[in-house]
């Protein structure tokens, strides 16, 4: 079912990712599978939208015809409030990863960094001032565990299995042998870059967690971490005002 809420005039934002597009129109947030888009009772004043998707002629059609506004879609940059893309080839750089270093780093302006924890897991670093000096990219944990149940005979994860499932003694069986030994990557990915980056600076860093897998990661970096869910939709508002 579609979702429905008041728009009351407000500005519609949009994270359109790979698996999940993520919206906030005023007050309100929410989620749908992407490229779906919210029902709204009322036409926004206006739609900014962030996507890895490479629909954005069949996005401003759909939001044309349901809002009657024309889509603005943001675009990294080689320079937005204060960051410098450590890409040499800005535009190369996914957008979504773009407004969630900016939008964090202005929160704090220390080093920081930024962990994206979605369909891939994304890392980057922002220096104090402002220098993005790039990132990593890794399979995320849904890539990892079909890899797994796809290329490997006799594995199957029911969905009744928590997700971010997590124990202190080794797995006595296979579906959660999978679900923790692909957590466990997650984090220690995730912690290694965390560790390179505070050595590199020689000080600890603001480190921001994102993403729908970022419960993961949360309690368990053994690191202090911001979970901020909607740091690209915080984004948008930088790069359109």
């Amino acid at each position: 079912m579609a979702e429905r809420v008041e728009a009351e005039h407000a500005s519609l934002d949009i994270d359109m990712g790979n698996t999940r597009t993520k919206w906030r129109c005023g007050a309100e947030v929410g989620a749908l599978p992407s490229p779906r888009l919210p029902v709204l009772q009322a036409a926004p004043a206006r739609l900014r939208v962030a996507t890895v998707l490479r629909n954005r002629d069949e996005i401003a059609a759909a939001a044309w015809d349901r809002y009657g506004v024309n889509a603005e879609f943001a675009a990294t940059s080689a320079c937005l409030g204060g960051v410098r893309c450590g890409y040499g080839e800005p535009e190369r750089l996914g957008v979504d990863r773009w407004l969630a270093l900016v939008a964090a780093w202005r929160q704090t302006r220390t080093d920081t960094i930024v962990i994206g924890a979605g369909t891939a897991i994304t890392v980057d670093f922002v220096h104090a001032d402002g220098r993005h000096e790039g990132g990593y990219i890794a399979p995320g944990l849904g890539l990892m565990r079909d890899a797994l149940t796809q290329r490997t005979a006799d594995i199957r994860l029911p969905s009744s299995k928590q997700r971010h499932a997590y124990i202190e003694e080794a797995p006595k069986d296979t579906a959660t042998a999978v679900l923790l030994g692909t957590s466990t990557m997650l984090l220690a990915f995730a912690q290694a870059a965390t560790e390179s980056f505070a050595a590199r600076r020689g000080r600890a860093p603001t480190v921001f967690v994102t993403g729908g897998d970022a419960a993961t990661l949360v309690d368990r970096l053994g690191t202090p971490v911001q979970y901020r869910p909607h740091l690209v939709l915080d984004g948008l508002p930088i790069a359109l005002p």
